[in-house]
């Protein structure tokens, strides 16, 4: 074993630092000194390089009874900015944030027909959009991409809606706009958010199953992204639930996202209305037509119809965490995106499908929720990918 070197100890213990006032409230020298075993001198080297560089800020003394006061710091969230962009859906949506992972400013660029050279152009005028609307040192841009993508090199390998394939898009933004670029898989991202600012504490390990046009999940282990050999863990959208199910986009028949993707939904909402035009669901469908926020309101007023489709897809999901509870074993499994507008309903039926499916103990010790996060999951999650290259925050 090599012994670590005098440069790589004296980096380790000031990222040590920093990640401690980052995790808690005011600190002064001597409760960082102690919450991380270094030595008062050497903890106040490092916050004093901290304050210099801005990232850090003193915020006066505190009320002492005995010998001089102590002088509290904390972080400078303001003091870098990220740009934080999310690939995913029909529009390309970005924003600015702050080492909070906090939004200061959105910037979108709906993305209509275009696919190949034409939606990479969007990309780079996204960037640019948002790169007129910063007011601190950025500090790098990160991108939540569909598809499998090789986060180390930052190629896209795949993106059928996009038409790309094996995109360089690292290499490619890093060359125009002369910052670090981060790039990985959407639920990915989505999965470093939620460890990251999703209340499961300090270097959390959980699985995010995101549920919207595909089915994907994303593992965190001890607060670090697993993406895999193959930068495809989690790629459960693609898992044949049923052989002789429906063709999928990929090629095979039956994967999750024929029976739990939203199209599969609201195509399974059409068939129910069809065999059922008396009731008040299939008279609305016939009406208006079926939409996903209408299925969630006749979910949301306890609708019969529209409650067994919730439950239905519940069961689904339900499979699929229990899959991964029992590979993973991990204790905390979050649901986002489409799921969250069904609510309890959809939880109930999940709970109950992975309690039929794995060990009793295993079943009491997993948690099934939803992400708090919303829609600015991926956005948020992107900015926890570059803090995590750039700082190896959070």
């Amino acid at each position: 074993m090599k012994k670590a070197t005098h440069k790589k100890t004296k980096a380790h213990n000031a990222t040590l630092v920093l990640r401690t006032i980052y995790h808690r409230a005011l600190l002064s020298r001597a409760d960082i000194a102690r919450a991380t075993g270094l030595t008062r001198s050497t903890v106040s080297e490092f916050v004093g390089e901290l304050i210099q560089a801005g990232l850090v800020r003193e915020t006066g003394p505190v009320a002492s009874a005995v010998g001089k006061p102590p002088i509290n710091v904390e972080l400078e969230p303001g003091s870098r900015q990220l740009i934080s962009i999310d690939l995913g859906e029909d529009e390309f949506r970005g924003a600015l944030v702050n080492l909070r992972g906090e939004v200061l400013h959105r910037h979108s660029l709906p993305l209509g027909d275009l696919k190949g050279p034409g939606a990479l152009r969007e990309v780079h005028r996204l960037v640019e959009g948002l790169l007129a609307l910063v007011g601190a040192p950025l500090l790098g841009i990160g991108i939540g991409a569909p598809g499998p993508v090789d986060p180390r090199r930052g190629v896209i390998k795949l993106s059928v809606n996009r038409d790309w394939v094996n995109i360089g898009l690292k290499d490619i933004l890093e060359s125009r706009f002369k910052v670090p670029v981060h790039i990985a898989n959407d639920c990915h991202v989505a999965a470093m958010a939620e460890g990251a600012y999703g209340g499961h504490g300090i270097d959390p390990s959980l699985v995010l199953i995101k549920a919207g046009e595909g089915v994907g999940s994303g593992i965190v282990l001890g607060g670090a992204l697993h993406s895999g050999e193959g930068h495809s863990a989690g790629e459960i959208g693609h898992l044949c639930v049923d052989r002789e199910g429906l063709p999928c986009s990929c090629g095979n028949r039956g994967c999750l996202e024929t029976v739990a993707g939203l199209p599969a939904l609201l195509r399974q909402a059409r068939d129910l209305a069809r065999r059922t035009p008396g009731t008040a669901f299939g008279k609305a469908a016939k009406a208006k037509g079926v939409s996903l926020a209408m299925l969630a309101d006749f979910n949301a007023r306890g609708d019969r119809e529209a409650r067994a489709l919730a439950q239905e897809f519940g069961t689904q999901l339900g499979a699929a965490a229990a899959s991964l509870a029992c590979i993973l074993n991990l204790r905390t499994i979050v649901f986002s995106g489409t799921p969250v507008l069904f609510g309890e309903p959809l939880l109930e039926a999940a709970r109950a499908e992975l309690q039929a499916r794995v060990l009793p103990e295993q079943a009491r010790e997993t948690t099934l929720a939803f992400s708090m996060l919303g829609p600015d999951i991926v956005i948020r999650g992107a900015s926890a990918l570059v803090l995590r290259n750039e700082l190896d925050l959070p």
